[in-house]
């Protein structure tokens, strides 16, 4: 039987914020609140166009908007990307081509993109989709150059790495961003930065329905220019949102004394392989190699009481883009053997040290029994 959960994957965090907006004026607690976070953000990024959506999900679909992303289409993208990535890309009867991962840091492998590149024929390759995982920084000096080669758009993908941006800058055309940093859950928003302003116009526009005012007087006349959705952040998340801002550091901080325990307690344990270890790296996720049968691993942690995580399947493995593109498991044989290893430990802004250290101590007796 398993054990009730002690340490959780993820846990909520409760900020001042909501106990005030409980006891003010609604109304005027949320006035700007919107184009607060936008103008924070936007501070906090240089010579880029910052813009706001609902959810992460929404951002990807709005950058290829913007890109203007039509069918037949082709768009690069990591084989081990979260689903909204190649999600999005089919939503305009586009193609997504994967492309395998390194086995140590499970970006996307330049040296794959390269010949992916070199392979290409015909002209309908629009763009690449570069993730910076679970808070570590690609290096993105050769993706930009073989950007340039190809005269291919760069969308930088930031959503598994908060607070990233600050350390290495953005180098896409397009950048995405989770206005939760992956703090906390309960709370949706995101954000596009863009260095053209042609783009940011258009992604502006198509967050609205394609909606124009026909007569700013008048400000019920509109017209339509063009085909849109409703992906505009709401005034509720954005306060929110701003809070979370002025805790975010904290958070982050909090996180990094979590894995400092998990490096200090973990290192040189039989069967476990930790993972890169960086001063710029902010461990979104605390991804972990297990030697062997990694998933007996992961149920004797479950019985203890430890939830874990597996950040994430290859989009190879799953039914629709195995049949829609006759993939096989062997194609991307880097991510097959990452899949087959890894799982990601609780590694979160509620978790206290004495939580980290039954993790850890979970985690040594588990592997001095595995076999």
């Amino acid at each position: 039987m398993d054990m009730e959960c002690r340490v959780a994957f993820y846990e909520p965090t409760k900020f001042e914020a909501i106990e005030k907006i409980e006891k003010e004026d609604y109304s005027r607690v949320l006035e700007h609140a919107i184009e607060r976070v936008e103008s924070s953000f936007q501070e906090s990024i240089a010579n880029s166009l910052a813009l706001s959506v609902n959810n992460p999900s929404s951002a990807v679909h709005l950058a290829l908007c913007a890109l203007d992303l039509k069918r037949g289409d082709k768009v690069i993208c990591a084989v081990n990307a979260y689903v909204d990535i190649p999600e999005a890309i089919r939503y305009f009867d586009s193609e997504p081509l994967f492309v395998d991962i390194d086995p140590n840091s499970y970006h996307m492998d330049i040296d794959a993109l390269e010949q992916k590149l070199t392979g290409f024929k015909g002209k309908k390759l629009k763009a690449i989709i570069v993730s910076h995982f679970a808070g570590l920084a690609l290096d993105m000096q050769r993706v930009v150059d073989l950007a340039t080669q190809y005269k291919v758009a760069i969308i930088e993908d930031f959503i598994d790495a908060p607070t990233l941006e600050k350390t290495i800058g953005i180098a896409g055309d397009i950048a995405l961003f989770s206005l939760n940093y992956r703090l906390d859950n309960t709370i949706k928003g995101a954000m596009l930065a863009f260095k053209e302003p042609k783009l940011y116009e258009r992604a502006k526009l198509l967050r609205e329905h394609g909606l124009i005012e026909t007569n700013r007087d008048v400000n019920y006349l509109y017209d339509i220019v063009d085909i849109g959705c409703d992906y505009r952040l709401d005034a509720l998340s954005a306060y929110f949102l701003n809070a979370l801002t002025t805790e975010r550091e904290k958070l982050i901080e909090h996180r990094r004394e979590v894995v400092a325990h998990y490096f200090k307690g973990l290192e040189g344990v039989e069967h476990i392989e930790l993972p890169i270890k960086s001063s710029e790296h902010i461990y979104n996720y605390f991804i972990i190699k297990i030697d062997k049968n990694r998933d007996a691993f992961a149920r004797e942690l479950k019985q203890r009481g430890v939830a874990v995580g597996l950040h994430y399947i290859p989009l190879n493995f799953t039914k629709y883009y195995k049949e829609k593109y006759g993939l096989k498991i062997f194609n991307f044989p880097n991510a097959l053997h990452v899949y087959q290893t890894v799982m990601s430990l609780p590694c979160h802004s509620k978790m206290s040290l004495e939580d980290a250290e039954y993790v850890v101590r979970m985690v040594k007796e588990v592997a001095s029994e595995h076999i």
